[in-house]
């Protein structure tokens, strides 16, 4: 597990500049759309905050479909994996680290909209729903991106990675098991407090077991080889 944690670590450090811009983007929203009557309409919040949320599991995507490449190109990925450390460990680092930037993003939104909506015991439920929604659909998505980056380009992973969180929104009446992004993101208002149960579970279950199949197959990839 110490590997893990040390690879999380230096994948916050790497990616330290886009964190704290990450960090920033709900409050400077905020503050735009309470500009210049220094308050905002519920409605306006909840658009506001559904637009984050998205935003946040597609760019969370991206980052973690680049990690691979980005060790490859700067062949730090050579002398990790030659220090007894297992392909396993090492995607669970980056996937630790990708969770690390999905706690810190959705903590900034919770603050940001207890910021403009203030604090009350019905937003603070709703916070806690929203934030778990939120990092839990990123740690999917994340993982999906993980497992087609050992395998794809960078771009085409993250893509394919969002098209595989969001696809089942074309189809009504979708189970938790089949698209367990869809279903925590799926309110039409996200500071409301609902959350499903079975969405949890699948979204962490079906992390894991996508991240177990990434390690599969990139315990077959050659990572010395030059991708320039």
């Amino acid at each position: 597990m110490i590997p893990a944690l040390l690879l999380a670590k230096s994948f916050l450090r790497q990616n330290r500049w886009l964190l704290l811009a990450l960090l920033a983007w709900p409050f400077l929203m905020g503050a735009l759309l309470s500009f210049p009557k220094q308050t905002a309409s519920r409605d306006d919040v909840s658009e506001i905050a559904q637009m984050e949320i998205r935003y946040g599991v597609v760019v969370i995507a991206f980052l973690a479909s680049s990690a691979i490449y980005n060790e490859k190109r700067s062949r730090r990925i050579i002398g990790v994996l030659s220090k007894a450390v297992s392909r396993q460990q090492y995607l669970v680092g980056l996937l630790t680290g990708s969770a690390y930037f999905a706690i810190a993003y959705y903590a900034s939104i919770v603050a940001a909209t207890l910021w403009l909506m203030g604090i009350s015991q019905l937003t603070i439920g709703a916070m806690a729903a929203l934030f778990i929604s939120g990092t839990l659909a990123s740690l999917w998505t994340a993982s999906a991106a993980l497992f087609f980056s050992t395998f794809l380009h960078p771009f085409f992973a993250a893509a394919l990675a969002a098209a595989s969180a969001f696809a089942p929104l074309a189809l009504p009446g979708v189970s938790a098991f089949v698209a367990p992004v869809v279903v925590l993101l799926g309110r039409s208002d996200p500071l409301t407090g609902s959350i499903s149960t079975s969405a949890i579970i699948c979204a962490i279950a079906e992390s894991a077991i996508i991240l177990l199949f990434a390690a599969q197959v990139f315990g077959r990839r050659d990572v010395a080889v030059s991708i320039e």
